[in-house]
This record gives C-alpha cells, structure tokens and sequence, in this order.
C-alpha cells in the first residue's frame, strides 16, 4: 500500500461497502467507483483487501462485480481498518524511529504510546459497524 496512505484507503474501503450495503445485487467496479468519484483502478486496489478479509466477494465476468458477504450490522468498522492497515499510523505522523525527533531514552516511551494510541483507536472502531454509518438509509434485508 505504498502508493497511498493507509487512512486514505480506510476511508474509500468504508465508503465502498456503504455503497455495496445500499445497493441490490452486484455492484461493478466501475459504477461504484462512479459513486465514489474515484477510478476503477485504484478502487479494485482497494476492494481486493475486502475480498481477501471476506467482508466481500467478487463475481468476475462481464456481468460481474461486488456485493457483501456480511450483514451491514455485522461487519465492524475495526475489521476494515484492519483489512487496511499496512502500518499502525499513516507514514509521518507518529514516526518513533526518527532519530530527529525523540532522543533514544525517550523513543521506548514513545513507542509505548504510539501502541496504545493504536489500541485506542482498533478499540473505538470495535464498536462501529457500517450498519451505524448508515443511519438515514434503509437497507436491503440480506
């Protein structure tokens, strides 16, 4: 996941299964990246780690596309954070390993922290699922 930040592609992932939850049926690539305002391309970057996390299954062909192998309300925000993740805070914002920054007696304590900050944040998405971003929508019985 080089090419982008991981919170860039944790916030496309869940904008995409907010669509899919919304839709009936397949939903091709191309027609939800149209809904995202995004490209196909860097879209099915992002929906193979949905794939690969079985929070969606893809039919390929030309009549094919995406749809949701969960519920809405059993698919929890942290297991898309999860699925995205490539490091624990985007490059730069928290960097511990930096020798400019932090002087070595107090990198450990850093490190300490960044990990809990983590915690913090896997704990809070725990409690979220995509069925709670969807409030003023209803939704397809699945």
């Amino acid at each position: 996941m080089n090419e982008v930040t991981s919170v860039k592609w944790f916030g496309m992932a869940i904008q995409a299964l907010v669509v899919l939850a919304g839709n009936e049926g397949l939903c091709p690539s191309g027609e939800l990246a149209e809904k995202l305002n995004s490209k196909s391309v860097f879209l099915r970057k992002i929906l193979r780690h949905l794939v690969k996390e079985e929070l969606i299954q893809a039919k390929e062909g030309r009549d094919g596309g995406y749809f949701l192998v969960k519920k809405p309300e059993d698919i929890k925000l942290s297991e898309v954070y999860e699925a995205m993740r490539s490091e624990t805070f985007p490059k730069g914002f928290f960097d511990v390993e930096t020798k400019e920054c932090f002087a070595p007696c107090t990198r450990e304590s850093m490190s300490e922290l960044r990990d809990e900050m983590e915690s913090w944040v896997v704990s809070g998405l725990e409690q979220k699922t995509i069925r709670d971003l969807m409030k003023h929508k209803e939704l397809p019985d699945k």
